[in-house]
């Protein structure tokens, strides 16, 4: 790299690490945009490693997709924070020699471009890998390798037709339909994270490193088929009853709508006492689970048609009262001051610099015994380059002449050509 010294990392302790959380001391190098990557990344900085964020210049997309301000929206920050942010022009050569240094300091290197591109780039796994054996390589693609669809663009809206969940999503009318969220972009994250950990364990014990590939598709058929495909398991006869997918509407009130479900017979009961509807206790329809699967639509019919009359309240009231699994629907803006939610310390207020006041979710895992890692909000673009290429031996007259080629801290747009996966 012309004018770098060619020496590795520093090896002095990152910047911005406690030494607190099960991860601290762990390094993850994240090229990663979009969804799909940086939940996983930011699980693993909230466990207490050092993410280091690897932006184009023009930073990542969701930097500017939704409601935000100052250069920054809630759909980045919500994926982002406590990590820092290095902005690398890697169409250079330099800039991509910038990252094989990141990567030969790290433990873990995330990417989520479509197969082929960070070959193309000199930043493939096997080329990291054959220099720094210990290294954790994580690639999150749409379809995999593979395949007619490999090489096309994806998000999760398109993963979610391909692999059924929208047809599971179907109305009573057989009209398929969304999740209107990121449901398989979230649950590649937390594939991901899971599998960071567990080939870092495998690490600990080998000494060697792994290639560890994630597609959305993959886990959208995981996240989909224990209940969703149970009606399309068994190739062979079997007795076949309605999808437990029936179970997932909602009853509605006087003044609103409520959840619940049964499936012990206690339940059951529970629900036709509270309903007065205690003479469907000796209907023969209803008598067993399998029997309540098969005919529970048409009691539930009936049920609601007596919950209809009463106020939300009050059949929350009842079906509590009977030990029925319940819950009143919560309006988006009441979410966080719903009472369980604040006793259960689910949120958290905190003020980003960019956005000001902000709630967001504490991590979700709670480790009894170790130090919590403290959170840092989302960065501003590039927030740490100075400070990440100060890590890896530059000089401050090295890191000017970076930025004065645009290889860092600037430039033109890097990977808008190439869609990432999620």
């Amino acid at each position: 790299m012309t004018g770098l010294p060619v020496t590795g990392p520093a090896g002095t302790p990152p910047a911005g690490t406690s030494g607190a959380g099960p991860l601290s001391g762990y390094r993850v190098v994240d090229l990663t945009v979009n969804m799909t990557g940086p939940l996983a990344t930011m699980m693993l900085a909230d466990q207490g490693a050092d993410v280091v964020k690897v932006e184009a210049p023009q930073g990542d997309v969701i930097r500017r997709l939704g409601s935000g301000r100052a250069g920054t929206t809630a759909y980045f920050a919500n994926l982002n924070r406590t990590k820092r942010s290095i902005v690398v022009d890697v169409r250079q050569p330099d800039g991509r020699d910038l990252v094989r240094r990141l990567a030969e300091g790290a433990d873990v290197f995330i990417e989520n471009f479509r197969p082929g591109v960070m070959e193309r780039l000199g930043l493939g796994a096997e080329e990291l890998c054959a220099s720094h054996p210990a290294l954790v390589y994580v690639s999150i693609t749409g379809y995999g390798r593979t395949g007619p669809l490999s090489a096309t663009p994806v998000y999760d809206h398109v993963v979610q037709a391909v692999s059924g969940i929208a047809a599971r999503q179907a109305d009573r009318s057989g009209v398929p339909a969304l999740v209107r969220h990121g449901i398989v972009d979230k649950a590649t994250g937390l594939s991901v994270a899971q599998a960071v950990t567990a080939a870092l364990l495998a690490r600990a014990r080998t000494g060697t490193g792994s290639r560890v590939e994630v597609s959305m598709l993959d886990v959208a058929l995981n996240f989909l088929w224990p209940d969703g495909m149970m009606n399309h398991t068994c190739l062979d006869p079997v007795t076949e009853l309605p999808p437990i997918a029936n179970t997932f509407r909602l009853t509605e009130t006087a003044d609103g709508f409520v959840a619940l479900i049964t499936v012990t017979d206690d339940q059951w009961q529970g629900l036709m006492r509270a309903s007065g509807r205690a003479d469907l206790l000796e209907d023969p329809q209803f008598k067993t689970s399998a029997d309540r699967l098969r005919n529970g639509g048409k009691g539930m019919r009936m049920i609601a048609t007596v919950l209809a009359g009463m106020p939300t309240a009050e059949v929350v009231a009842r079906l509590t009262e009977y030990d029925v699994p319940c819950a009143a629907v919560t309006g988006l803006d009441d979410v966080r001051t719903h009472p369980q939610v604040i006793a259960s310390g689910s949120l958290e207020e905190t003020i980003d610099p960019y956005l000001g006041r902000v709630v967001q979710p504490r991590p979700a895992p709670r480790f009894g015994g170790i130090p919590e890692a403290p959170r840092r909000p989302a960065p501003g673009l590039g927030e740490h380059t100075d400070e990440i290429l100060g890590e890896l031996g530059l000089t401050p007259d090295q890191v000017l002449d970076l930025r004065r080629r645009g290889v860092v801290g600037g430039g033109a747009a890097t990977f808008d050509r190439e869609d990432p996966a999620g």
